[in-house]
């Protein structure tokens, strides 16, 4: 049996949901299928949470940023800890008050289906995507939902699932740009409060290391580790001794333990498909454009994505006008490309080069990697226009 609606949205994460209530409330018919059942959508924590100022902007402009105003922390301080000294950079003051909102995306993404679904819209969980046909009048989404199949016919499909997304081979005429970097990182979630309320980044001879606040009690950690590794071969007795050598500094307080409620393996890679969109089908997020953490913009680009392609959803079916959709892609490609020089130039700072030694070995004080790190940092530091260059970018300020 085939379903019908206007606009198919494969994915309820962020750019999903947000995408879903403008429809949603503009009175356009959508529907959403989430991968995860709905007992692990429910129960999925996710790392990400740090909110950038334009992108509580652009929420609140739609209605849309009531859950971060009301539950968000405000982070406006990071700090560098670099041979046991700490180094603050409050970054917020160098955009006139402006920084990022810290609010968990499980917590977001929580909020919005609660909205979307009190509202009358409609999430279908447990379906698995596995294509998509199109015709210059229509498209069909195709998908397997406990042993059975699903088809839903629409007008248009929005791919916001994620770097394993569903619809990337509907992409035909799409080139993909990408760069496997060689790094490795454990990414981990931990039920404790963070041991400062603000972002530490670690550079140590071992590697890097970060503490990110997602909450009152919910903080993130990253580790990078040997290209090698598996989370099996990181117990929690090896993980938190580790994280405390690498954050340490002199006078600080010690590393918070707590039970650590995820881990995984993230090795660092980017990818942009361009163009966005293929006819009737279009990409927002980690599916058209992949991201390291460095700088925790992933969700921030994934948000403006959605509202974008809402915006051109929007004018077609109020006024019957293709022209904003059509330029989706010229739209958001220069924003994503500035976003991904960002994030590359905040890995080169908390990773030495690749050229020696290898990603997640010792390093030592006389190795040219080691060095370089050294000279990044202290021109971050005592440079006033990089300084003030690096609070806009990461703080997500306009100029």
């Amino acid at each position: 049996m085939e379903e019908q609606t206007a606009v198919c949205i494969v994915g309820a994460g962020p750019a999903g949901l947000v995408l879903a209530l403008m429809l949603l409330e503009s009175g356009v018919p959508c529907q959403v299928l989430e991968r995860l059942d709905e007992e692990a959508f429910r129960n999925r924590r996710a790392g990400a949470g740090l909110i950038e100022h334009r992108t509580v902007q652009l929420l609140d402009e739609h209605g849309l940023a009531e859950p971060i105003l009301a539950r968000g922390g405000a982070n406006d301080v990071c700090e560098f800890r670099f041979e046991g000294q700490a180094f603050v950079l409050e970054y917020g003051a160098l955009t006139g008050g402006r920084g990022h909102f810290i609010y968990a995306q499980h917590e977001l993404v929580g909020a919005l289906a609660r909205r979307f679904t009190e509202g009358g819209g409609d999430i279908r969980f447990g379906v698995h995507v596995t294509g998509v046909e199109q015709s210059t009048e229509a498209a069909i989404v195709s998908g397997v939902a406990g042993g059975e199949a699903v088809r839903v016919g629409c007008e248009f499909v929005a791919g916001c699932d994620g770097a394993r997304s569903g619809l990337l081979g509907a992409m035909r005429h799409a080139s993909i740009i990408e760069r496997q970097h060689p790094f490795r990182w454990l990414t981990l979630l931990a039920d404790v409060a963070p041991s400062k309320p603000r972002t530490l980044y670690g550079f140590h001879a071992r590697g890097f290391a970060g503490q990110m606040r997602r909450g009152p009690a919910l903080t993130r950690f990253m580790l990078e580790v040997p290209r090698g590794d598996s989370v099996e071969d990181w117990p929690d007795e090896r993980i938190w001794p580790e994280l405390e050598e690498r954050l340490a500094a002199a006078g600080e307080p010690a590393l918070a333990r707590g039970a650590l409620i995820g881990c995984d393996v993230l090795d660092l890679r980017v990818r942009v498909v361009a163009p966005l969109h293929d006819g009737r089908v279009f990409l927002t997020g980690d599916a058209g454009h992949l991201i390291t953490p460095a700088g925790g913009k992933g969700m921030n680009l994934a948000i403006h994505d959605a509202v974008e392609l809402g915006l051109g959803l929007q004018k077609k079916y109020r006024h019957g006008s293709d022209r904003r959709l059509g330029s989706y892609t010229a739209s958001r490609l220069p924003a994503i490309w500035r976003t991904q020089q960002f994030s590359d130039w905040m890995l080169s700072l908390l990773h030495a080069s690749v050229s020696q030694p290898g990603p997640g070995e010792p390093e030592e004080p006389s190795d040219f990697g080691y060095q370089l790190r050294r000279a990044r940092l202290q021109e971050l530091i005592d440079d006033p226009n990089l300084s003030r260059w690096f609070a806009y970018s990461y703080a997500g300020v306009d100029y």
